[in-house]
């Protein structure tokens, strides 16, 4: 096939901005209770825009450094009195708080399903302040939205036609779902590079509802004209280009018709539950979008899936001015709806087969700008949320917080990474499945760390 042909069957998978996605393994049916002996999902939660984690996860133990340049310095800092103290074993025993936002996932902090992972960020390889300075071994388009979005989810720099981490954990694990009616990739996040594998297409879901083509209605005249276009779809045309297309597109529009009945259905009473606080069904962007999981995830029986890979997104962290405000909105968005989600696990009975994590484009300075906002940095803390995470604790190494110090790049508090993006990934994927010969399909830069520490030790 050629390198023409295949760009255009990829790029015709994605149809639409609620469109699907296709090219997926074999059709069948699955019983439920086998379904349920042996059911995993990863549920994938960027943060678009590059999330300021230096007010997300504060040292209290150490507050004097942080409050010199960030409260008392530039005001974009949180008061030492407002934090959600807890401490981090793995961190010697010191105490950090969280941001006053994120009380719900506090709470899983103590519980013990919710973990951090420190001063994280993409990498090639393990890096001193040296190399960087050398510009040995260091990622290429530091700092850049669109390059680095691309690298956390792609992890393979300078490659022209990207796939993501995600994406090729379907590739590998998709064979598991022998009676899928839907792909093992799910977006509940537009076309992103994480969604998409050499072999797997996401199927791209609205945040609400059902999936739809453009124009589709439920009237008489768009059922007909869809029943047309199935007709269609199903003739071949002897053009091996445009037959495969069709046959994406019909798998695609099948995906759709087992799907839909589920996403479309009254919200499941178990659903509603653990996302209503404070007597109010959330309503918020995120809240929405993980209710379409864990619609799906419900329905995982019907559909036959055993792995499902999921993608949702909140964006707005640019927070280059007013990032107290910024924050303190979206925080209070997304603990809520992380913690509704995490709740819904525990109801389903399924909290230990399902782990959320988080990801964003990078870190911002610790120094604030001239418009009480901070800039563009790299290494920043994530977190990893489910029953199977070995919580309440912080893992890798949580930077020293000194400008101009042992792990600032520049001047203004850029904190070299000093976990990689592919060993959160690899141990991820560990505990998802992936057998120790397909990790470096996922992985490829994961051979560069010594296999001692390829695993970071926050999943049972």
């Amino acid at each position: 096939m050629s390198t023409n042909r295949r760009q255009f069957l990829a790029r015709s998978s994605a149809l639409t901005g609620a469109a699907l996605a296709g090219a997926f393994g074999r059709f069948g049916i699955e019983s439920a209770s086998a379904q349920a002996a042996d059911y995993k999902a990863l549920v994938c939660l960027f943060q678009f825009g590059g999330a300021d984690s230096n007010n997300m996860v504060v040292p209290d133990t150490d507050y004097a450094q942080y409050g010199l340049v960030r409260t008392a310095g530039s005001q974009v800092g949180i008061p030492q009195a407002n934090l959600l103290t807890f401490t981090a074993s793995r961190q010697g025993g010191k105490s950090y708080g969280f941001h006053p936002s994120l009380q719900p996932l506090k709470d899983l902090y103590d519980q013990q399903k919710l973990a951090i992972v420190a001063n994280a960020g993409t990498l090639i390889a393990p890096i001193t302040m040296a190399d960087y300075k050398a510009g040995k071994n260091r990622p290429p388009n530091l700092f850049s939205h669109s390059d680095q979005q691309m690298l956390w989810q792609g992890l393979l720099p300078g490659e022209i036609v990207r796939t993501g981490w995600g994406g090729r954990l379907a590739d590998k694990l998709a064979s598991m779902n022998t009676g899928q009616k839907i792909p093992t990739m799910v977006s509940v996040s537009g076309t992103q590079v994480f969604n998409s594998g050499h072999d797997t297409r996401p199927f791209v879901i609205p945040g609400n509802g059902g999936v739809l083509l453009s124009g589709q209605g439920a009237d008489a005249v768009s059922t007909a004209r869809y029943n047309a276009l199935r007709s269609l779809l199903g003739t071949g045309g002897g053009n091996k280009i445009f037959d495969g297309a069709a046959s994406i597109l019909d798998k695609s529009l099948s995906a759709a018709d087992a799907a839909n009945p589920y996403l479309t259905a009254t919200l499941p009473a178990i659903i509603q539950t653990a996302f209503t606080v404070g007597g109010t069904l959330l309503n918020t962007g995120l809240a929405n979008q993980l209710k379409q999981v864990a619609r799906l995830i419900e329905a995982r029986g019907a559909l036959g899936v055993k792995r499902q890979v999921f993608m949702v997104n909140i964006g707005g962290w640019d927070t280059h001015s007013n990032i107290l405000t910024a924050q303190a909105n979206l925080f209070g968005q997304m603990a809520p709806a992380m913690r509704a989600f995490y709740d819904y696990t525990v109801a389903a009975g399924i909290s230990t087969n399902v782990t959320t994590f988080t990801m964003s484009d990078f870190n911002r300075t610790f120094i604030g700008n001239q418009t009480i906002g901070t800039d563009h940095a790299y290494g920043g803390n994530y977190l990893v949320m489910g029953g199977a995470v070995k919580g309440g604790d912080m893992y890798g190494t949580y930077p020293q917080l000194f400008l101009k110090g042992p792990e600032d790049t520049g001047s203004n508090g850029a904190w070299l990474p000093t976990t990689s993006v592919d060993q959160i990934g690899n141990t991820l994927a560990t505990w998802f499945g992936m057998s120790s010969a397909d990790i470096a399909y996922a992985f490829p830069n994961l051979v560069n760390w010594s296999a001692g520490v390829r695993n970071v030790g926050f999943m049972a």
